[in-house]
């Protein structure tokens, strides 16, 4: 269905792909947003912060395809285009994003935001690194 959008051969195109990362900027926050819900019990709607997806993306393998000066913005700009890219080529479902996170997401509603923020980068790596090898 979305075969002209997604059409990459390599994982830097995919995060140099600035309509992957719009689309990804949504999908990102509605999954954290539904695991963040399934964690503490009750609806939450959230956005997650570049820094929260620039240390996640750091941390994998997939940072050596990124210019090691990039800053944040552009950092969680390649994270987000990459889960767009998985999403909408059939290679992770919004379920198994969210169940993902979901697992790793060790917070509760006395969590501060720092803390939160950490651990939500550790997840978001996780679910990254699940997923590598599903790139080109």
């Amino acid at each position: 269905m979305w075969e002209a959008f997604v059409h990459h051969e390599s994982v830097e195109s995919i995060m140099n792909d600035k309509g992957l990362a719009k689309v990804g900027d949504n999908l990102i926050n509605f999954i954290y947003s539904l695991a963040k819900s399934v964690v503490l019990g009750q609806t939450t709607g959230e956005k997650v912060r570049d820094s929260v997806l620039a240390r996640a993306i750091r941390a994998t393998d997939v940072y050596n395809h990124i210019s090691r000066r990039t800053d944040a913005g552009r950092a969680a700009d390649a994270y987000e285009a990459i889960m767009a890219y998985l999403w909408m080529t059939g290679k992770i479902t919004i379920q198994q994003a969210v169940e993902s996170l979901t697992n790793t997401l060790h917070i509760d509603s006395k969590t501060n935001r720092k803390k939160e923020g950490e651990v939500a980068a550790l997840s978001f790596q996780y679910l990254l690194e699940q997923h590598i090898d599903s790139l080109p």
